[in-house]
């Protein structure tokens, strides 16, 4: 099995919507540790070098070129991966090496002459790019019923990418925890993961209010649970469920402090303090990597992990698992 280390990313910040009635379906409770790519459908510019062309240095950075473009096209062919596009220039004329791209940057959509080095049957292109933005999450629920799945609560974003734009599709795969980098008050701890190349699900819907898809994983063993309204959930003990160490998912327990009222799609409706002894022991409260970890009380799921305290890692916030179902839809 072919593994690839990450540091995961966690994002701390993480329509006006009618009042909605939500109604309590049996779902499986997740707290598996996953990994996450979302595909740009093109190939984004995340850098770039100079190169020789003749006896002049070349950089494409320096004049039609900027890190966040993405190249959706070459020569007016579409591509949208790495691949895509380096078999196009790999199969190019070595006489005549520049390409035209079409680039979008923002709202616009840009045509830029791309100049390629050819040397010793390789070519350079003065360009650093990706095709994928990856991360470590934790899967909140499998919906039996129609073989969907909720997690991370939040959105996953390139800070890179001249756009809002949040990317919609993508696939998740099994995630193993080797390592926890604890959390201070001055700076976020995180999960240490590898991630496999095992797919169980894909997804087709993401928003500020985490990913959502399809899965084809077995839990043909694991226990269903209803899920609790907002007026349900109360002040007290409850537990998440997350991965510590390897691929094990257990009880976290914690104390609901604070209940927010709302009456549409918001975060942070939920506020706790981690008051489990491993859990502070081995990550010093909250970290990165436990957002989408499905929030329990009372035999019910009620929301997930989503965020933590910029000041306190032992202070966190939960979504609504009403909130997740809506947008389950």
């Amino acid at each position: 099995m072919l593994f690839k280390k990450l540091i995961l990313s966690f994002i701390l910040a993480l329509a006006i919507i009618n009042p909605i009635a939500i109604y309590a379906i049996s779902l499986v409770p997740g707290g598996d540790s996953i990994g996450i790519e979302l595909d740009y459908q093109g190939v984004v510019i995340t850098g770039g070098y100079k190169i020789k062309v003749g006896n002049e240095s070349y950089d494409p950075l320096a004049k039609d070129f900027k890190v966040g473009d993405i190249i959706v096209a070459i020569n007016n062919q579409k591509v949208t991966s790495i691949e895509e596009l380096s078999n196009v220039i790999k199969e190019g004329d070595i006489a005549n090496p520049r390409y035209d791209l079409t680039i979008k940057r923002g709202k616009e959509t840009l045509h830029h002459d791309l100049q390629v080095v050819y040397e010793n049957q390789q070519f350079s292109t003065g360009l650093y790019v990706k095709d994928a933005i990856s991360g470590v999450g934790t899967l909140t629920f499998y919906n039996p019923a129609t073989s969907t799945f909720g997690a991370l609560g939040h959105a996953m974003s390139d800070s890179k990418l001249d756009s809002e734009e949040l990317i919609q599709n993508g696939n998740i795969f099994e995630s193993t925890v080797t390592s926890i980098k604890k959390a201070t008050t001055q700076s976020s701890g995180n999960k240490i993961a590898d991630i496999s190349n095992i797919e169980i699900g894909s997804i087709n819907s993401h928003s500020q209010f985490g990913i959502y898809g399809t899965y084809n994983y077995d839990i043909s063993k694991r226990e269903m649970m209803e899920t609790a309204s907002i007026e349900e959930t109360k002040l007290g003990k409850a537990y998440f469920l997350t991965v510590l160490d390897g691929d094990k998912i257990q009880k976290c327990e914690i104390e609901i402090t604070k209940l927010n009222d709302q009456d549409s799609i918001k975060e942070k409706g939920i506020e706790f303090t981690v008051t489990d002894q491993e859990v502070i022991n081995k990550a010093n409260g909250i970290v990165q990597g436990m957002s989408g970890s499905p929030i329990i009380q009372n035999n019910k799921i009620v929301g997930c992990v989503t965020h933590v305290s910029g000041n306190n890692p032992i202070i966190g916030y939960g979504l609504y698992i009403d909130w997740m179902l809506e947008m389950d839809k």
